[in-house]
């Protein structure tokens, strides 16, 4: 039955990467994807805790801090939220996210954006195993060709990994090479809380952030991806 799990999930995501754009906007309005379902689960923020995220009381003008992050030690201090349209963005456990019309509907509509610097440290948000790692990416845009296709869609460095039941959890953008350097690969088991990457910018992206989603098989007839996200339930 696992195996039978996996290899399906390997086909639907598969599937995915040559999926035309234009079914996930077909049918997006379907109800399947509306019906409030959420994960069985809950899950850690897959991200380290921060002062804002903690309200410590001593730390002052927590919100414009959380705005503002050092890159590096050449890069001057930016606002990673700067030019995300007001209504895009929002806060969960602290951190900054934004919605993203173009790609956060139909089987992806409850995916997460965490708008955190390239090179954040990425945690295990439950227990599972690997059962899809690539990391071999460093290209990254937001081109689309003169069909309308994102053309760094397959550019994409990502880990899937198996939970309890038959939920899955996928982290997205991971930077080069850092899960592997790790000793992670297909088949590693994983604890909530370990560090299993750290975020950069590959595949279909126009900024820094980590792309969280946690989803499901659904075989219904009426679901023509196979998969659906679930609204993730986190926990502190």
């Amino acid at each position: 039955m696992l195996n039978s799990y996996r290899q399906g999930l390997s086909n639907l995501r598969g599937r995915f990467r040559t999926m035309d754009m234009d079914d996930l906007y077909r049918y997006a309005d379907d109800d399947i994807w509306h019906d409030g379902e959420q994960s069985t689960l809950e899950y850690r923020y897959p991200l380290p805790a921060t002062p804002w995220r903690d309200l410590r009381p001593t730390l002052q003008n927590w919100r414009r801090i959380a705005e503002r992050h050092v890159v590096d030690s050449v890069r001057a201090l930016y606002t990673l939220t700067e030019g995300v349209p007001k209504g895009e963005l929002y806060e969960l456990g602290g951190f900054w996210c934004a919605r993203s019309p173009s790609s956060h509907l139909s089987c992806f509509l409850h995916a997460v954006d965490f708008l955190v610097p390239d090179h954040t440290t990425i945690l295990a948000a439950q227990d599972g195993e690997i059962i899809e790692l690539v990391e071999g990416n460093d290209d990254w845009g937001d081109e689309m060709d003169r069909n309308g296709e994102y053309v760094h869609r397959d550019h994409l460095n990502f880990m899937t990994v198996q939970v309890a039941g038959e939920e899955y959890m996928q982290f997205c953008h991971l930077a080069k090479g850092s899960a592997g350097i790790l000793g992670l690969r297909v088949g590693s088991k994983i604890r909530v809380g370990q560090t299993i990457g750290r975020v950069g910018k590959n595949g279909v992206t126009d900024r820094d952030h980590l792309h969280f989603i946690v989803f499901r098989i659904d075989s219904r007839d009426e679901n023509p991806f196979g998969f659906k996200s679930l609204a993730p339930r986190f926990r502190r």
